[in-house]
């Protein structure tokens, strides 16, 4: 069985998602947003044994970013 997958409605859902979270961190208290942030990090780190990310899946997943910003389609955040 093959997944349909529309990846523009996605990529415009995460678009959607980063807005809404990026407008909420800057109207919460840093404390709020830093404790929640933290704990995030830290569940990521604990369940990294779960997820290996292997040096070349990173790399092309930068490279894929990289792309998508040469085509004007995100900026560079930092």
């Amino acid at each position: 069985m093959e997944l349909k997958f529309d990846k523009e409605k996605n990529f415009q859902e995460r678009l959607w998602f980063l807005h809404l979270y990026s407008n909420w961190v800057k109207k919460v208290p840093n404390e709020v947003w830093s404790r929640q942030h933290a704990d995030f990090i830290n569940s990521l780190f604990l369940n990294g044994q779960n997820y290996g990310l292997s040096p070349k899946k990173y790399l092309e997943m930068v490279a894929a970013g990289r792309k998508i910003r040469k085509k004007g389609l995100i900026k560079k955040v930092f």
